[in-house]
């Protein structure tokens, strides 16, 4: 997929995400124990990268999800997966801070905040940290990560300054 096309699918999804929150009505309360199930499976996922157990991870993924990682780079569940379990990558330390949630309808939650891990792409190890967002849609009964974006804060960026 082309960095431009890449671009345009990654606002495409902040674009709606933003939308969501601000045309919702302030009158839906969020679900305590709806928010606390994607926060455990939250969890689960991070132990499942940090596992590279791949038939742990595609449970809580949804069949649709689109993963923005933060170099701009776009995959769907089955790369995903794969390129996690292929052994090239691995994660150790992973841990999420600040998180916040918006249940922006019954059937769909976001969760916001920081995440920080070391990561091995590859021989070499790295530390890696993160600003986040996700969307978890219920499936029919069950609570699954439909869209991931990532990014690396300002002054951690990956990209190299134009000369």
């Amino acid at each position: 997929m082309n960095r431009k096309y890449s671009l345009v699918l990654w606002l495409g999804i902040v674009i709606a995400v933003l939308g969501l929150l601000y045309f919702t009505p302030a009158k839906l309360k969020s679900d305590p124990n709806a928010v606390a199930a994607v926060l455990r499976l939250d969890q689960a996922r991070l132990e499942a990268m940090r596992a590279g157990d791949g038939p742990a991870l595609a449970k809580v993924l949804s069949d649709e999800v689109i993963f923005v990682h933060s170099d701009g780079r776009t995959e769907a569940k089955a790369d995903y997966v794969k390129n996690l379990t292929a052994g090239d990558t691995a994660y150790s330390d992973l841990k999420t801070t600040e998180v916040q949630t918006r249940q922006i309808t019954t059937d769909v939650i976001v969760l916001a905040g920081g995440q920080e891990m070391k990561k091995k792409l590859g021989p070499s190890w790295s530390e890696v940290k993160l600003r986040f967002i996700s969307v978890w849609r219920n499936e029919a009964g069950t609570w699954r990560m439909i869209a991931w974006q990532s990014m690396r804060p300002s002054g951690n960026s990956v990209v190299p300054p134009k000369t």
